[in-house]
């Protein structure tokens, strides 16, 4: 059997760490100039004003004072915005 996919593959230990990420800390990842409460505060207004991003949120369950980012939330930030 091939195994050439498994330098590919993440270790359980990365698959775990990417499974939720802290609102703040991806605030002051897309403000890194900015102090923390001002990042999120930026990055809040931010997912509303851009076009369609609050709405995709929502539809996967995402909350305004959502304090814990699902990886799946993170994905659809990145898609509308670009990464950090």
């Amino acid at each position: 059997m091939n195994n050439n996919n498994n330098s590919k593959q993440k270790s359980p230990l990365q698959l775990k760490s990417r499974k939720f990420c802290q609102f703040g800390n991806l605030a002051q990842r897309y403000y890194p100039d900015r102090g923390y409460k001002r990042a999120v505060a930026l990055f809040r207004e931010e997912l509303r004003i851009t076009g369609g991003l609050h709405k995709a949120l929502t539809a996967i369950g995402y909350h305004d004072n959502q304090r814990v980012l699902t990886h799946r939330q993170v994905k659809v930030i990145e898609e509308y915005i670009g990464e950090a």
